[in-house]
């Protein structure tokens, strides 16, 4: 074998181990991102709320500032540059209102094999067999999103709004208790035991997240209205996904400081963002525990 043959050899050798080598810092990198991403996720997307130290008022007004943020609809985009002048950007909103706090409150119900309802303790644990239903009620208007997911990392399905709760719409009423699912079309759903939440195999989801959200404004990238969209079986507790990564920047960019306290029954849960200087939305996860059948 000549030198020319030996130096083509180990040259090849070479290539090759750092075509190797590149592949396993490649697939090291992508791991590290996916073990980020993971702990972001945890750590964002979970429960906020702290007790709180004395009972807050919903009803009384207080003075807060409102606070303009990109990921609302009614947000004012600076105005484009032209050649001959500077950009021009709208002066940020610096606006106070005379408004309750925001509050929300959450009860869980627990369907019987009549189709009845009992509320249980959301801190409860559940198995797969169980079917639930979640019932809603804030203090003022505003706009309710609920977000469920099998983990913090995985993309969400949006259940609220939905197609068989307040006409299709996410605008909700002040003190109107919204529980969802309900009148679930008897065509599609005749056991009125199965217009309920299913829960997920527990070897799948050992928990389950259910993100609430509550916003004085509309949302950008999330539906609002879904009245128009006809009812099935694949769309019935569905309004579309949404990325966990976009959930994780909402709350992010929201400064809230979230108490919570016991709401109208013994096991309702009311939150109350209790920053008169961002009191623009309430984001709260509730993470529901299961336990195998």
């Amino acid at each position: 074998m000549n030198l020319k043959m030996i130096i083509g050899k180990i040259s090849l050798l070479a290539i090759t181990l750092l075509f190797v080598f590149a592949q396993v810092e490649n697939a090291s990198a992508q791991m590290d991102e996916v073990m980020i991403i993971k702990q972001k996720a945890s750590a964002a997307i979970s429960p906020k709320a702290k007790p709180a130290p004395r009972k807050i008022d919903v009803v009384r007004r207080v003075s807060i500032v409102r606070v303009e943020k990109k990921s609302r609809k009614n947000y004012r985009k600076p105005i484009a540059a032209s050649k001959q002048t500077r950009s021009i950007a709208p002066k940020p909103m610096v606006r106070r209102l005379e408004v309750p706090l925001m509050a929300l409150q959450l009860r869980l119900m627990m369907v019987n094999k009549d189709g009845s309802e009992s509320e249980v303790n959301p801190r409860a644990t559940f198995t797969p067999d169980d079917r639930l239903r979640l019932s809603v009620k804030a203090n003022q208007r505003g706009f309710l999103y609920i977000i469920r997911q099998q983990s913090p990392e995985a993309d969400g399905e949006i259940i609220f709004p939905s197609k068989i709760v307040n006409n299709g719409n996410n605008l909700v009423s002040a003190n109107y208790e919204y529980v969802l699912p309900t009148n679930c079309p008897k065509k599609i759903i005749p056991n009125r035991r199965d217009c309920a939440l299913t829960l997920f195999p527990y070897q799948d989801a050992p928990q389950e997240f259910f993100t609430l959200i509550f916003s004085r404004d509309r949302l950008v990238g999330l539906p609002d209205d879904v009245k128009n969209t006809s009812v099935n079986v694949a769309n019935l507790m569905s309004s579309g996904k949404m990325k966990s990564n976009a959930l994780i920047d909402l709350i992010e960019d929201s400064k809230q400081d979230l108490v919570s306290q016991t709401g109208d029954t013994p096991f309702a849960v009311r939150i109350v963002n209790v920053n008169e200087n961002d009191n623009e939305e309430i984001i709260e996860t509730f993470v529901l525990n299961k336990v195998k059948k």
